[in-house]
This record gives C-alpha cells, sequence and structure tokens, in this order.
C-alpha cells in the first residue's frame, strides 16, 4: 500500500515538473516571438527613419541647390566644422568630390579666413549676425559670399553650436561696388565741375567768382579772431600794347607767366586770382601792412624780372595794397586796393602803393 502510494505521489510529481517545463517553454516561446516582433519593428522603424532622414537631407540639398547657398556648422566643444555639399560647392568643390578631414581648413586657409575665429569672437551676440568675405574657389572662379550666423546655447548660456547659412552675393556685392564707384565718379566729376567753374581757364588761377566767395569767408574769418588780412591788386602796364605788338597768343603767354610768378610768391593759404583782362588778386590772411608791402614790392621785382620770353622784354605791373580795418566787408577792401592800384599807375606804373 506504502509503496502504490509512493508511486502516485512520484507520478503526480513528474506531471506537475512536466507542466511547469511545459509552462516555461511557451514563456520562452512568447518572449522569442515577441523579441523577434519587436526587433522587426525597431528594424522597420530605425528603416523608416532612415528613409526619411535620406528624404531630409535630399530635400536640404535641392534646397540648397534651388537657393545656391550652403550650410556650416560648428561645434566649439569638439572644434569641429561641418560642411553641407551646398557649402562645398560655394568653394568650388564639385558634389562627387570626397571631402575629407582638413579640406574645410584648407580651403579657409588659402583664402585667409579664420572663420572659426572670427565666429567665435562674436560668441556673446544673442541675435543673427553676419560676415562678408571674398574668395577664390577650389575650381579658381572669384566670389562673395555672406555668412549669417547664429549661436545655439546650451541651458548654461553657453555656445553649444554655431549654425550659418553661407549664400553667393557676388552679383549682389558686384551691383554695389558698381554703384559705389559710379557714385564716386559723380562726385569726382561734380567736383571737377565746380572746380572748372571757380578756374581760369587761361591761367589756373581761381576766377573771379572764387577770389570774391573766398574773399568773404576770410574777412569774417578775420574779424572773427581779430587777426590782420591783406589784399593786393595788381595788373600788367600797358598789356594792350603787347597784344597788339606781339599778338594775342604771346599775350596770353604773359599772362600764364605772371600767374606763374604770382603762385610762385603766395603761401599756403593765400588766394591768387585772376579777376580780370589783364588785373590780379592776391588774399594775404595774417598780413599786416608792413608785411603785406614787402611781398607786394617782392612780387613786382619777381615779374619785371622773370617775364621775358624769347627776345621780347618783361613786362611790369602796378600793385594796390590795403589792410583790413575794424567793420570792413569784402567789397569795402576791394574798393580800397583799387584806388590804390589806380594810384600806382597814376604815378607812372611799375610801383607799389599802398591804400590810405
Amino acid at each position: 500500500m506504502a509503496d502504490m502510494l509512493a508511486a502516485g505521489l512520484g507520478y503526480q510529481a513528474l506531471i506537475a515538473g512536466c507542466f511547469l517545463l511545459a509552462v516555461i517553454a511557451l514563456v520562452l516561446i512568447a518572449a522569442t516571438i515577441s523579441a523577434r516582433g519587436e526587433a522587426r519593428f525597431a528594424g522597420r522603424l530605425a528603416r523608416e527613419r532612415a528613409e526619411r532622414m535620406g528624404e531630409l537631407l535630399r530635400t536640404v540639398r535641392m534646397a540648397e541647390s534651388i537657393a545656391e547657398l550652403g550650410v556650416w556648422q560648428y561645434d566649439p566643444v569638439r572644434d569641429v566644422q561641418q560642411w553641407s555639399e551646398g557649402m562645398r560647392i560655394l568653394f568650388g568643390v564639385d558634389k562627387h568630390e570626397e571631402f575629407v578631414a582638413g579640406d574645410a581648413e584648407t580651403l579657409l586657409f588659402a583664402n585667409d579666413i579664420d572663420l572659426v575665429g572670427q565666429v567665435m569672437a562674436r560668441s556673446d551676440e544673442d541675435g543673427p549676425f553676419e560676415l562678408y568675405y571674398d574668395i577664390h574657389g577650389y575650381d579658381g572662379m572669384p566670389r562673395s559670399i555672406s555668412v549669417q550666423a547664429c549661436n545655439l546655447r546650451n541651458k548654461e548660456g553657453e555656445v553649444a553650436h554655431v549654425v550659418a547659412v553661407v549664400r553667393d552675393v557676388t552679383d549682389q556685392v558686384k551691383r554695389e561696388r558698381q554703384l559705389e564707384q559710379s557714385r564716386v565718379s559723380a562726385l569726382q566729376e561734380a567736383s571737377i565741375a565746380r572746380e572748372l567753374a571757380q578756374t581760369d581757364p587761361l591761367t589756373g588761377l581761381a576766377n573771379r567768382r572764387r577770389v570774391m566767395a573766398a574773399l568773404d569767408q576770410m574777412v569774417v574769418r578775420a574779424q572773427e579772431k581779430s587777426q590782420p588780412l591783406a589784399l593786393v591788386l595788381f595788373d600788367i602796364d600797358h598789356f594792350k600794347s603787347v597784344n597788339d605788338t606781339y599778338g594775342h597768343p604771346h599775350g596770353d603767354k604773359v599772362l600764364q607767366q605772371v600767374a606763374k610768378l604770382a603762385m610762385e610768391q603766395a603761401r599756403d593759404g593765400d588766394i591768387v586770382g585772376r579777376v580780370g583782362g589783364e588785373e590780379f588778386v592776391w588774399i594775404v590772411p595774417g598780413a599786416d601792412q608792413s608785411f603785406a608791402r614787402i611781398v607786394a614790392e617782392r612780387l613786382r621785382l619777381a615779374i619785371s624780372m622773370g617775364t621775358a620770353i624769347g627776345d621780347r622784354p618783361p613786362v611790369t605791373i602796378s600793385v594796390g595794397i590795403t589792410s583790413m580795418m575794424q567793420g570792413d566787408a569784402s567789397l569795402k577792401l576791394f574798393a580800397r586796393a583799387d584806388a590804390a592800384l589806380y594810384e600806382a599807375k597814376g604815378a607812372g606804373r611799375n610801383r607799389v602803393r599802398m591804400a590810405a
């Protein structure tokens, strides 16, 4: 009886053990099936993500191609920069050509561009900033590029990444430079036109308009600063007879030589002009009566000794001088010098007279 009971218990234990093993097997099978399902799901998810990433990259490349731009990225922690395909094309690198580590630095160095350094120098800027460069690409083509960069910060406020859009602005820069050149040319032409409008074409001296404008300004300035100013008015003696005897071409040469000698006597800041046919004026700021007489006599002697042309005799000048008085206006000053000039002519010419 006991043997039969023991045999029965052993059989039940065996059945229970087999059942447990069966349950474990089922669990393992289920786990395996689940794992395989998860693996298949993960694989499918990875493939879908890869496809979406590939599509995104194709879209980015297409956008870069259409907009003719590139994307530049820099990781300051790892000191690594990334160039998109569009960025490489802007630097003249064929999209099918292998772009290895160090190529970016080489292209920047060849163009004397410290892009990383200049970007990091502006790491304190929160908004976008722009840099411009003139480059010669790997293909030898000159280009102007714009780098519009932005600092991306981590939670500590440090720059974790720099992203920039790079554009070819060659045509825009060319137009701007052409406009600037046109503007400069227009200003130069306007300046030349103003100069010509204020210059005697024969002698190159200031004409009457410029002389009177300068005299107005110098009188006001001298009055404000309580400084002396002298006006020297002179003309060529018997100039009509010079033209009648030797002809107008010779007369023109005489006028030019007188102008040249007068300019040699003048100082920086003085104004020498031709105000009539054979009449000239010399404005001498800072000169009192004594100094004005000295420079006038020096001018008279220089012209009497230096205007002979070939075998034709020199000419002489008559000179009237005046010094500015309190309350003088330019026209009053000019009138006094003119009166002194006629006094010198009346006294026999080739002499200097000071206005009373």
